[in-house]
């Protein structure tokens, strides 16, 4: 699907899926959007625009290289989305900024590009005329949702938070749902750390430096807030983390504790009857008519006597 974007008279009018052959008749493109786009779709955008997109490997890399290139014609970005359809994951999301048009290739819906689109809806024409201000609107819109996401986390912590204080006895889904939130987290994280290498990159290029600074300056701004949240959630999430295993060695050692006592206040009649038991031919209560209800007590005795012995040290 090829979404094609022009600013006429100060409004940005949005053609989809429009036959190839028109796209290079439309004047004042300032943004071509490829959403899972067919091969032929991929190989005219290339061709007739003279770019070429990350492949699927290169999109995967991690080297600064992979995520933003420099060259005399265009500046080549690459970017992970964070998509919340289901679990988290990231969708790489590749930008091409050539002249005033940008070019975006993406596989799969992202709610970002939606709302950028209404955004730039409701913008004046001198801010959408350059591919460079459709770029920030999206990563306007991306760092918006990228902060909504912190913040539910944030709720999802908070109920962790109670849930682990308020049980009585630990579970492990609990567990569970803190490291799914740590594995959240450090997405997150990872996701707003590239965007503030790519703002970084780009606010020391002279020309995008001098045409957007302040825009450019407020973004690194809020992704630096963004990072000092992440990081807080992520530290939050280890001192739960930290609590549960420390709650669960509690209960843990009281049940040893509780197999230990039973064990010791049981050895000493163990020790009574495996002498009595002993059916050696000389033994003086052999014939001792009261020698079993002693023998018996004497257990009982002796179990009661470690056990006062246990709580008077507070060991009970």
């Amino acid at each position: 699907m090829i979404r094609v974007y022009t600013v006429t008279n100060g409004k940005i009018d949005q053609y989809k899926n429009p036959p190839l052959a028109e796209i290079l008749e439309y004047n004042d493109v300032v943004w071509v959007d490829l959403q899972t786009p067919t091969q032929q779709e991929r190989e005219f955008i290339e061709k007739n625009f003279k770019i070429e997109f990350f492949t699927t490997q290169e999109a995967q890399e991690i080297e600064s290289s992979s995520r933003f290139l420099e060259t005399e014609e265009t500046i080549e970005i690459n970017l992970g989305f964070i998509s919340t359809e289901g679990e988290f994951n990231v969708q790489n999301v590749t930008f091409i900024l050539k002249g005033s048009i940008l070019f975006t290739y993406r596989q799969g819906d992202n709610k970002t590009f939606a709302e950028t689109v209404r955004r730039l809806k409701t913008m004046n024409a001198e801010t959408k005329a350059h591919g460079l201000d459709i770029f920030l609107t999206i990563l306007e819109a991306r760092i918006d949702g990228d902060a909504d996401l912190i913040e539910g986390i944030n709720r999802r912590i908070n109920h962790v938070s109670r849930a682990l204080l308020s049980q009585r006895s630990l579970k492990e889904d609990l567990l569970l749902g803190i490291a799914q939130l740590q594995e959240n987290v450090m997405l997150l994280h990872q996701t707003i750390t590239e965007k503030q290498r790519v703002v970084s990159s780009l606010i020391r290029i002279p020309e995008f430096n001098k045409r957007e600074n302040e825009r450019l300056t407020i973004v690194i701004r809020d992704i630096a807030s963004l990072l000092q949240h992440s990081q807080f959630s992520s530290e939050r999430l280890e001192y739960l983390q930290n609590t549960f295993l420390g709650l669960s060695n509690i209960e843990q050692n009281q049940v040893i504790k509780i197999f230990t006592v039973v064990t010791v206040v049981f050895m000493p009649p163990t020790l009574i009857a495996s002498i009595y038991g002993m059916n050696f031919k000389f033994m003086p209560e052999l014939n001792w008519m009261a020698g079993y209800p002693f023998a018996i007590g004497l257990m009982i005795f002796s179990s009661l006597l470690f056990l006062w012995y246990f709580k008077r040290k507070k060991w009970l």
